[in-house]
């Protein structure tokens, strides 16, 4: 969760629009329409190049402007698990929820390590990217 000082209208552009989105999420191919396919690739040189080798495979499930973003998460060979961001207006601004779930179809020491990773990587620099875009920076 994070608070971001900007109106809940520029924190869905934030979101929804491909040229912030590849800025806080690092994506190639984002659209924002349901059913759309895009890539998270975290390797910045494929990344630049535009290459999707080795890149998470996520489609748009929800998009419903401006309050839910949700799309899964596709690791190759693996069942998806879904990412859910809900935007509420607060005073001074908008609050982000971000939850990534569909985790307990897997054995909890098989996927411990991914969990905590990614959970440290929407929280610490995917959410505060967000907040930067939308705030303007």
């Amino acid at each position: 969760m994070i608070e971001v000082a900007a109106p809940r209208e520029r924190v869905w552009q934030a979101l929804s629009d491909p040229d912030q989105v590849s800025r806080w999420m690092g994506c190639l191919g984002f659209r924002g329409e349901a059913g759309h396919v895009f890539y998270l690739q975290p390797d910045r040189a494929r990344r630049a190049a535009g290459d999707v080798a080795g890149a998470i495979a996520c489609r748009i499930e929800v998009l419903d402007r401006p309050r839910r973003l949700s799309f899964s998460w596709g690791f190759p060979d693996v069942p998806d698990t879904f990412v859910d961001i809900r935007l509420r207006e607060i005073p001074g601004g908008t609050h982000v929820r971000l939850v990534h779930s569909g985790w307990d179809q897997f054995d909890d020491r098989e996927t411990e390590d991914v969990r905590g990773g990614l959970g440290h990587a929407w929280h610490a620099v995917a959410l505060p990217a967000l907040k930067a875009v939308a705030e303007g920076g």
